[in-house]
């Protein structure tokens, strides 16, 4: 793609209209995931929020949206551990020398702030959403704003967007409505509007907001009628700007992404058509109807008014149900809507539909399962963190640097994600150590195990695969450990030496004492 050029101001609309024009195949897609998922979250084109949405047969959709948005979430930004750390580059460790431990103290007290500054400004219900619209989607643009709170999140029918030859943001432009009276007058007056004081709060602004690289920085602006809303424009070093084009999935050479959704869709869209004729087959099965023989001489209508413990006079057999010889083909369509469900539940890490019914199904069975349907989103997390994670580690840091809170990093302190893939990869490790020293205590028993392996690695090592902070605080030193082991060995030297200490004081005594008979 070409290197943007400086655009001139009053050419939103414009922009927004061009760009929109290679947005309309992903937003057909996302549209049509949108309707077997959760009906709404894309809406069509004239769609607001009181529009009445066709909803599916089937809710396995949207459950396993939200499964999976939560997994998600959790996994992303744990809530109880930093999702990133700061590290110094190796050739940085090594001048420091003993300096080294105040200055990795320093940056964990910079990295627990900016990880505060993350749960204090009401992100997650933001991020909770922004997954949601990854997963249908497969798009969603997130910006953290300057002076702070929460941080706003686009649909993908609210944003036109260009990226270059990495897959970097070059360009945007955001198309929104507004309200007049939620506008200041002076803002009106410099955009040139014009509204009755009845239609302030019923007729809707245009307004859009134009994001594009500048040299080294991201540069931003609102217009209304083609003009500069006042006050509205700013600027970021790209790097930090605060604006994140998210994709659940890249595909090269596009400007957008594809949705998780879009990949299961021939299954959404069969259990869609099975659960649609299984709903309507039983609409036309619970209906009770009974055929009366016309020379049974039974009164129809006594028959029909006829209440509970009533006596009729008439021949049962003359009185037949309706019912329907379909019960082998309700069976088979039952019994393939349960396999599609079955895949997408693998598909959305929904365990608890993939987990086999039986009587006994062990733990490692769960955790192998768990380990698999968590393989699944190996490549997304990749796309999340580079896109996702760490632009909002450099926003963070860069927000904590403007308000004095924070100094100006070197670029030998280099952020580290420890959440997602990374994760994934300390959990596979955690896990090969385990199988390792279970086969080990199988096949040599535990005292041999015992004898050639070091407690205190095989401690570290799983401290490190479950991202266990300061473990050098935890797990005792060999000068440690050889210090209570020579206290251990003193003090039982002391509790063997006691009983002949008092037997010798007690015979000392004893011969001290006259014999009997003696003056």
């Amino acid at each position: 793609m070409a290197k943007p050029k400086e655009l001139p101001t009053g050419i939103a609309k414009a922009r927004y209209e061009t760009l929109k024009l290679t947005r309309n195949t992903a937003l057909d897609r996302a549209r049509a995931n949108s309707k077997l998922t959760i009906p709404g979250l894309v809406p069509e084109d004239g769609q607001d929020a009181n529009a009445s949405f066709e909803q599916p047969y089937q809710s396995l959709g949207a459950r396993a949206v939200n499964n999976l948005a939560a997994w998600l979430l959790v996994t992303l930004f744990p809530p109880d551990q930093h999702f990133f750390r700061l590290s110094i580059h190796e050739d940085a460790a090594e001048g420091l020398g003993s300096e080294l431990s105040d200055a990795e103290a320093a940056l964990a007290r910079i990295s627990g702030k900016a990880q505060l500054l993350v749960e204090t400004s009401a992100s997650r219900p933001v991020f909770m959403e922004t997954a949601r619209h990854l997963i249908i989607a497969g798009n969603a643009l997130l910006y953290f704003p300057l002076e702070g709170g929460p941080p706003r999140m686009y649909r993908l029918d609210q944003y036109a967007l260009l990226r270059d030859h990495q897959g970097r943001l070059i360009e945007a432009v955001i198309h929104e409505q507004v309200y007049p009276a939620s506008l200041p007058p002076e803002t009106l007056a410099a955009c040139g509007v014009d509204v009755a004081e009845g239609e302030a709060k019923t007729k809707k602004l245009d307004l859009y907001t134009h994001i594009r690289v500048s040299g080294e920085d991201m540069v931003h602006h609102q217009e209304i009628n083609a003009k500069v809303v006042p006050d509205s424009e700013g600027k970021s070093p790209r790097d930090s700007s605060g604006w994140m084009a998210l994709r659940w999935q890249s595909v090269p050479g596009s400007d957008y992404g594809r949705a998780h959704v879009s990949e299961y869709i021939g299954d959404l869209l069969s259990l869609e058509d099975l659960n649609k004729a299984i709903v309507q087959f039983a609409a036309v099965a619970s209906r009770i109807i009974y055929l009366v023989d016309p020379q049974s001489m039974i009164d129809v209508d006594d028959l029909a008014q006829a209440e509970t413990g009533d006596f009729l006079s008439g021949d049962a057999d003359r009185v037949k149900a309706v019912q329907l010889d379909k019960t082998m083909d309700f069976r088979v369509a039952s019994e393939v809507a349960e396999r599609i469900e079955l895949r997408l539940s693998h598909a959305f890490m929904l365990q608890s539909g993939t987990v086999r019914n039986a009587e006994r199904v062990t733990a490692e069975e769960i955790r192998a399962m768990a380990e698999e349907l968590e393989n699944v989103l190996g490549g997304v997390y990749t796309v999340l963190s580079a896109e996702f994670q760490l632009p909002l580690v450099r926003r963070l840091l860069y927000l904590l640097e403007r308000s004095n809170e924070a100094p100006k990093l070197p670029k030998s302190v280099i952020p580290m994600i420890v959440t997602g893939f990374e994760a994934m990869g300390r959990n596979h490790s955690a896990n090969k150590l385990r199988a390792w020293m279970a086969d080990m205590t199988d096949i040599y028993g535990p005292e041999v195990v015992r004898k050639i392996t070091d407690p205190s690695e095989v401690g570290k090592r799983f401290g490190v695969s479950y991202g266990i902070e300061a473990l050098d605080a935890l797990i005792k030193s060999p000068e440690a450990l050889q210090q209570e082991a020579q206290a251990e060995a003193a003090q039982q030297t002391m509790q063997q030496a006691a009983p002949q200490a008092v037997k010798a004081v007690v015979d000392q005594a004893a011969q001290a004492q006259p014999e009997e008979g003696t003056a």
